[in-house]
């Protein structure tokens, strides 16, 4: 079910061995995306890990169509929100797929209060005559014991799927904010202190979703695609979870520096895609489409930097200072140029402790 393949080759990766994404395009669509009651949601999965199966005493017997149906709606849930989600929203999956491998075994169920068995092509109600505590026949032991694997694989599958939402929360957003704090690119050295750091400071946490690790499984085989007449080699991956694919996507932009960023202005995710770095993405602003946040963004940041950073005013009076001079002609535009140049160096220095305030704003005005 949640099982698909990625070719990765350079900045982008192909699905299906077709369509084409860049790298980050669906991990920033999954981080951009609202999920909401996870923690409920992912108790809701732990609990039908732990019950959804063939009955095995009176008690659960009496129980078993309600818990059914129970789980066949939490589960409808689970499926339409991963369904909205890619790679999942173009792969044509089955929905209802509890239902259907209950009723891959319609001969356990019987009929509500009288004990006849379906004669349908499906069944609706499940209950049971007989527990798995009162099984006498080998053969439709083995059944039961056959459909409670399928049951388990179905729950787990489910849970696996939910608790990866719950890992993009709880890592991957804190990570990246890390990743994120010196306002641009890191180096390999500086991404590798910074991974070892961040994967330390979670090794004391006892569940999965708590730390920066795949679920399921990868494995890795190489491939051609044929595009626009050219062979490419391609690392194949095979994904058994979401959570697997995200946490390549994750590290192979991090190789490539493509990676999601919360914009500073709006706060929704967008994606880095190498080149110059930016905390602010090109989305037009609400209520004022001519402007985009990264335009405004630039601009208060700028502003609050001059506010509380006295470098920075300092900065900001020389330069209108000696830009007013090039308006009135006093200086050529090659000589405001060479000192916009110098007030660069000037600031830089300050802000590394090099130059003291006073020193600073001396220089700063010649």
């Amino acid at each position: 079910m949640t099982e698909f393949d990625a070719y990765f080759y350079d900045n982008k990766f192909y699905l299906k061995g077709k369509k084409e994404f860049t790298l980050g395009e669906i991990l920033t669509k999954y981080l951009s995306k609202n999920f909401k009651d996870l923690d409920y949601m992912l108790y809701r999965c732990r609990n039908f890990v732990k019950d959804l199966h063939y009955p095995e005493d009176i008690a659960e017997g009496r129980v078993c169509d309600e818990m059914f149906h129970s789980a066949m709606a939490f589960y409808s849930e689970v499926e339409t929100l991963m369904f909205s989600l890619p790679p999942y929203n173009s792969m044509n999956l089955q929905k209802d797929r509890l239902f259907d491998i209950l009723n891959e075994y319609d001969w356990f169920w019987t009929d509500e209060g009288n004990g006849d068995y379906y004669e349908r092509d499906f069944t609706e109600h499940f209950n049971v005559d007989i527990t798995l505590d009162d099984f006498y026949d080998a053969d439709a032991l083995d059944n039961a014991l056959e459909l409670n694997r399928k049951l388990e694989a179905l729950a787990i599958e489910y849970a696996t799927f939910i608790e990866d939402l719950v890992r993009l929360e709880k890592v991957y957003k804190p990570f990246l904010e890390k990743l994120h704090t010196q306002c641009r690119y890191l180096d390999n050295a500086e991404t590798a202190a910074i991974v070892e750091e961040f994967v330390e400071s979670t090794q004391s946490k006892t569940q999965s979703y708590d730390k920066l690790e795949p679920s399921g499984n990868i494995r890795l085989t190489y491939t051609t695609l044929e595009k626009k007449k050219t062979p490419i080699l391609c690392e194949s991956y095979h994904f058994n979870t979401i959570g697997a694919f995200l946490y390549i996507e994750l590290f192979k932009g991090l190789e490539q520096h493509y990676l999601p960023i919360k914009c500073g202005h709006c706060g929704r995710y967008f994606l880095l895609e190498s080149g110059k770095f930016s905390q602010y993405c090109t989305r037009p602003i609400r209520g004022n489409e001519d402007k985009v946040c990264r335009d405004v963004g630039f601009r208060e940041k700028y502003s609050n930097k001059i506010k509380s950073d006295p470098i920075w005013l300092i900065y900001s009076r020389a330069y209108k200072q000696h830009y007013a001079r090039y308006l009135k002609k006093k200086m050529s535009q090659a000589e405001f140029q060479k000192w916009a140049d110098y007030a660069l160096e000037l600031r830089q220095k300050a802000v590394d402790g090099k130059l003291d305030l006073d020193e600073y704003k001396s220089q700063i005005r010649k």
